[in-house]
């Protein structure tokens, strides 16, 4: 049974579902068919009560289609090892088997849990501006009926719920990268830690991709298509409607075949047109500052935009 030689960790908000669909379209590299399995941070299914209902929810139908040929893209939580194996059992000549899961980064014991059954494996890591990245996520947040409130009140509240929660975890506390790079290489030399930068790989995709490839050790010269760019967030055309039908939404989501639901989210989601202003901006890098200015001397990179509160997303 094929298992994992890579694993593209995070960011959330930073380009990753993107990698994920340029990577697949490389013949030597396969991935995984469920994006965000999470299998090597499992406290991401009690992050809400939601979350927790949801999995519950998706038991059957998950169980169903990795017994099944798995021949769509679907999203789902695999806590079980067997049934993690069999996101890779169509796995042939392939020389790089991958899966994406955001929210390895800045889980505490995925380090460790990957190292223990694959201690060879390579490690992805894409970095978005923490500020801009946390923004992303609040409009996601607001798209997906969660907060309806401003940015620095939401910040707030995730930061509160954050520090009762153990271990760590949450949207304020992914964006401290220093801290996660840090624990990955406790566990994994640095040659097998690749660390890209979300503005060179949105500025020249190209270049990025082609020296992901050579460190995955496939051909790098493949023509990868990367003008289309994957999980853009969206907000709702409707707001209240939004939230009224939220809970109805939640439970039939599983249940929608993947092509519809793409259809119906281009019809029903727009751009947001929100950015952090200049004192939200300022007030968040508060919070980074002291990480951002470690993460300088672990990737020997210049990250002062990132402490520029007039910086545009």
């Amino acid at each position: 049974m094929a298992i994992p030689t890579f694993f593209v960790v995070g960011a959330p908000k930073a380009g990753t579902t993107s990698l994920y669909h340029y990577l697949d379209q490389h013949p030597a590299v396969y991935m995984s068919p469920i994006k965000e399995p999470c299998f090597f941070a499992p406290e991401v299914v009690d992050f809400t009560p939601c979350s927790r209902a949801l999995f519950e929810a998706d038991t059957a139908a998950l169980r169903a289609y990795l017994d099944g040929p798995m021949d769509e893209r679907r999203r789902g939580i695999v806590l079980e090892w067997e049934q993690y194996l069999k996101l890779f059992k169509h796995v042939r000549d392939q020389t790089a088997v991958g899966e994406v899961s955001g929210n390895y980064l800045g889980s505490s014991g995925a380090p460790l849990a990957i190292r223990s059954r694959i201690p060879g494996a390579l490690l992805v890591m894409m970095l978005r501006d923490p500020v801009d990245r946390l923004f992303s996520q609040y409009a996601a947040a607001r798209a997906g009926g969660e907060t309806r409130g401003a940015f620095l009140p939401w910040v707030a509240e995730q930061v509160s719920a954050e520090a009762a929660r153990r271990p760590p975890f949450g949207p304020v506390w992914t964006g401290k990268y220093a801290s996660h790079l840090q624990r990955y290489l406790e566990y994994f030399p640095r040659d097998q830690v690749r660390v890209y930068l979300y503005d060179d790989y949105a500025r020249t995709p190209g270049t990025v991709l082609r020296d992901l490839l050579r460190f995955l050790g496939v051909d790098p010269d493949w023509p990868v298509e990367t003008a289309h760019r994957h999980n853009v967030t969206r907000v709702p055309r409707w707001p209240m409607l939004h939230q009224l039908v939220g809970p109805v939404r939640r439970a039939i989501r599983p249940l929608i075949p993947a092509r519809v639901a793409a259809r119906a989210r281009g019809w029903y989601l727009t751009r947001p047109r929100l950015r952090p202003g200049t004192e939200e901006r300022a007030r968040v890098i508060e919070i980074y500052q002291e990480d951002i200015r470690t993460l300088e001397t672990l990737i020997q990179r210049d990250l002062s935009a990132w402490l520029d509160p007039g910086r545009s997303a």
